[in-house]
């Protein structure tokens, strides 16, 4: 009775263990299962079986030559095991005598099988793991040349990027695998009392040390071949001021390490050689002068050099490096490229230069993104359960004209139902997507101060056929985050209709995408992999169901590519009346010669532009840069994947954007690298920063649909302006283009030194102090309303500066903020007006008499002059305190301006 209630406990465990382990296995299986699937569903298969297939060889490679060398060597010491083992135990002390032969007597009967077990398990530990750096080893077969070769030792760059990386995971587990082997082999021959470790090296039989002596001669021999390795990897040594291969690095680390490599030749040929000779002594002659080496000319000898040698004149011996880092870096980062010119930043702009660039200051972005998200959700949300993840910028053609625009879609949350309604049917087949873009031009707004929409509501309507949307349904997006099932019994919310029975319109996917859920066997498995038993019991699922998972753009692009880095900012075009994500891929390396490492970066190209249909989910992968070396060898493992460049759609290259996170990584590097003498580099002499990065918050870049200086067309394009190390005075501005004909050309205008230009952080102070302005805000904030500053932006126009911000007033009791006034800065001018033109008429004045050659044709005579009139009469007003009048002016005033923007005139008006 009590041997069975004794037995119960271990029965539980034991069931409890297997079902644990079941389970564990299994939903691996049904993962691996259901991703198979879902890759067959997008058409690459491929890419699932390369990948598998890659980590299967990787792994079965290493996990053979662990077993092989691991099991032969615990073999080959069991053979060697004493007959008169279990009676004799040498010079041990009487009291551990009996313990011992006691071990003996009980492990050696075992020890046989125990060989195998334990063989597979450090094989297995050592295989597995290896797994994670498929993309080095498929990277080092694959590789191709870069067509450049390092500068010290004459390599292809290849070499470094693709090979150098696998030989250096190579040269790591060789030698811990081998170190592994000689204790494991030491535990042998103690256990059989080959080794005896209380009779010290006495303890040793003539074929033991042999056998030990071979296993730490090929120990000292891996630690040579990692001394190779480190010869070249002082390409990318931090030992100097930058970067690379130092002076010392050079004169000092690398004969060492040629030394070093010739002690741990001679140290294992010297074990090797001990098998003829008796005794360790030898050996550890050698192994003490190898030691004693390694500390004296691998570490003493080359910080002398830095010491003595390097630091009294440092430029002096560092120059010729320096000048490597400074090549290699711009290279590695695409900025060998940049185009540099002068840019006077004269103050002499007038009138006519405005007029003349009123295609560029239509396009002014007086709508923050991060401002105008809160208008958006309020205004555009339609109902709690969507949402606008983000606001992009981008340009489309609207009414004839080419502007610049604010884009957010309009995704589904299902988070956001409400609590009663979260339920599996409604999460799961009801509320499945998103639906519609919302576009509004940056630099409108309507008579409250809101945004104006040239397309948005539900169903959409649009005011251009170029945003004219023909299936505003989204199935994948940014907040995609949830698996859905479609067509199934239930019908699927489309959207809102409204009216008084609050009626909402149906659907039923129509697309291709999902998996097709099929038998019980399919309910099964996604019902074990989403972890929900509706799926295996719901009637409303059939067999003609499919099931969207993966939903999230990001995620879905980097499981079909995982060795590429995705930029942080996805946004969505329209294209034939589509929905298209784009993303921007990079791929990238942290091996490139003598380039400075920004982050865990040293090279990177934005060689891939993907695109996600919204609908149904179809991934593209585009080739946009086919010089990139790194691309070329990963299209080689994946064929197939990434199509040309060549192929891209003319509407979805239209709005190709030049990726923020590379322009951000780019400029980051470019403060330094501008500078390409050595000494003026070494000394930081020229070092810029980004505006407000003193304080702890730089500057974002920003795009700008303009025409940069002596150009003749508009550029979709980002700017980011600099400033000197320290001072927050401007002293250039990069651009970088979008539009297909320049696409990533890159413009650095570098302004003159001799005299001060102010920089966004200085005006922003000049604002805030303006004897108008500040007690404006200090009224407005006064009333209960919050103030908001929209970016300082930095408008380049002829051969000027003008700086534009936007303020919004956002009441305490709505969360809509309103675009309230406009703030221009030009030289030491200031002016705040209800919107850009009046500003800037503020500043500029009026444009020149009618006729005048050269000049716009846009008459600006009577009516330019009566604005600017009851601007200023408005500024008397507002300074004396009477916002009666104050009122009344600027009425008057917005009259004035519709009829500029109609073309027509107006008649002075007598002020009361």
């Amino acid at each position: 009775m009590n041997s069975r209630v004794e037995k119960q406990p271990r029965a539980i465990a034991i069931a409890m263990a297997i079902l644990f382990a079941v389970l564990l296995v299994g939903g691996g299986l049904v993962r691996f299962a259901t991703d198979y699937l879902w890759f067959i569903d997008l058409g690459q298969r491929n890419v699932f079986i390369t990948v598998l297939t890659s980590k299967i060889v990787v792994s079965a490679a290493f996990m053979i030559v662990a077993f092989v060398v691991v099991f032969v060597n615990m073999r080959v010491a069991r053979s060697m095991a004493p007959r008169a083992v279990l009676t004799s135990v040498g010079d041990i002390p009487p009291q551990f005598e009996e313990i011992v032969i006691n071990v003996r007597a009980r492990f050696s009967a075992v020890l046989d099988k125990a060989l195998l077990g334990t063989s597979v398990v450090i094989a297995l530990f050592a295989g597995l793991g290896m797994s994670a750096y498929w993309t080095q080893f498929r990277l080092a077969f694959a590789g191709v040349s870069f067509g450049e070769t390092d500068p010290q030792f004459g390599r292809d760059l290849g070499f470094y990027v693709f090979t150098l990386p696998a030989l250096r995971i190579v040269a790591d587990w060789l030698l811990g695998i081998l170190i592994v082997t000689t204790v494991v082999t030491m535990i042998v021959h103690v256990l059989d009392g080959a080794i005896q470790p209380w009779a010290r090296f006495k303890g040793f039989a003539p074929h033991v040390k042999a056998h030990l002596s071979v296993l730490l001669g090929l120990i000292v021999a891996s630690k040579a071949f990692d001394y190779y390795l480190d010869i070249y990897e002082l390409n990318f040594s931090p030992r100097g001021q930058v970067a690379g291969a130092s002076y010392t690095d050079v004169h000092a680390q690398m004969p060492a390490l040629r030394i070093l490599i010739g002690i741990a030749v001679l140290s294992a040929a010297i074990l090797v050689y001990n098998l003829r000779t008796k005794g360790w002594r030898l050996p550890l002659i050698a192994l003490g002068v190898w030691v004693g080496a390694s500390f004296l000319v691998g570490t003493i000898y080359p910080a002398a050099v830095q010491q003595f040698r390097v630091a009294p004149n440092e430029i002096a011996s560092e120059a010729p490096y320096i000048e490597r880092n400074i090549a290699a870096t711009r290279r590695a980062f695409g900025l060998d490229e940049v185009e540099t010119r002068e840019f006077p930043a004269a103050e002499t702009l007038s009138a006519e230069d405005v007029i003349a660039n009123r295609d560029t200051l239509d396009n002014v972005r007086l709508w923050d993104p991060a401002v105008v998200s809160q208008s958006y959700r309020q205004l555009q949300l339609v109902r709690p359960y969507y949402d606008f993840f983000d606001v992009d910028v981008d340009r489309y053609t609207v009414d004839g004209q080419l502007r610049q625009v604010l884009v957010s879609a309009r995704e589904m949350n299902s988070n956001n139902l409400a609590q009663q309604a979260q339920t599996w049917i409604n999460r799961h087949l009801v509320y499945t997507h998103g639906y519609g873009l919302v576009v509004s031009p940056v630099n409108e707004a309507d008579t409250r101060g809101y945004p104006k929409f040239v397309l948005g509501d539900i169903p959409p309507i649009s005011a251009s056929p170029d945003l004219a949307l023909e299936q505003p349904a989204i199935y994948f997006g940014e907040e995609t985050s949830d698996y859905v099932i479609v067509n199934t019994g239930q019908p699927e919310f489309d959207y809102p209709v409204g009216g008084a029975d609050e009626q909402n319109a149906e659907t039923t996917y129509s697309g291709a995408a999902g998996v097709k859920i099929g038998n019980i066997l399919g309910r099964l498995a996604f019902a074990l992999r989403f972890g929900s038993s509706q799926i295996l019991l719901s009637p409303l699922i059939d067999n003609d169901s499919r099931v969207l998972f993966d939903r999230d753009i990001r995620v879905r692009v980097q499981k079909l590519a995982p060795w590429l880095e995705l930029d942080a900012d996805p946004y969505p075009i329209i294209a034939d009346g589509r929905v298209l994500w784009v993303l921007d891929g990079y791929t990238w390396s942290d091996r490139y010669p003598y380039s400075q490492p920004f982050g865990d970066i040293n090279y990177v190209r934005n060689s891939v532009k993907v695109t996600v249909d919204a609908y149904d989910g179809t991934t593209t992968f585009y080739a946009v840069d086919e010089t990139d070396p790194i691309l070329a060898a990963w299209r080689k493992v994946f064929p197939g994947l990434i199509r040309d460049g060549s192929e891209v759609p003319e509407a979805v290259r239209q709005h190709f954007r030049y990726p923020e996170g590379l322009f951000m990584t780019q400029t980051d590097v470019y403060r330094d690298y501008h500078m390409t003498d050595a000494r003026v580099f070494y000394n930081k002499e020229d070092s810029w920063e980004l505006p407000g990065e003193q304080a702890g918050t730089p500057m974002s870049a920003f795009y700008v649909l303009s025409r940069l200086p002596g150009e003749a067309t508009e550029d979709f394009q980002m700017i980011m302006p600099f400033t000197p190390r320290n001072r927050d005075n401007m002293i250039g501005w990069m651009a970088a283009k979008s539009d297909p004909e320049d696409y990533g050309k890159r413009v650095v205008y570098r302004f003159p030194k001799q005299r001060v230009i102010l920089g966004p952080e200085q005006v922003s102070a000049r604002v805030n102090q303006d004897e108008v302005i500040s007690p404006q805000i200090s009224l407005w904030s006064q009333r209960g309303s919050q103030v908001i500053f929209g970016n300082m932006l930095v408008i380049p126009l002829e051969e000027s500066i003008v700086y534009i911000q936007p303020l919004y007033l956002q009441a305490e009791q709505t969360a809509i903020p309103e675009l309230t006034r406009v703030i221009v800065v030009y030289s030491d001018k200031i002016e705040m007006a209800p919107d850009l033109e009046s500003a800037l008429l503020a500043v500029f004045g009026e444009g020149p008499p009618p006729g005048t050659p050269g000049v716009p044709g846009d008459p600006l005579d009577v009516t330019a002059i009566r604005a600017q009139e009851l601007y200023q009469q408005a500024l008397d007003a507002q300074r004396a305190g009477d916002w009666a009048e104050y009122g009344r002016l600027i009425d008057e005033l917005g009259g004035v301006i519709d009829a500029l923007a109609g073309g027509g005139s107006v008649e002075a008006t007598p002020t009361p």
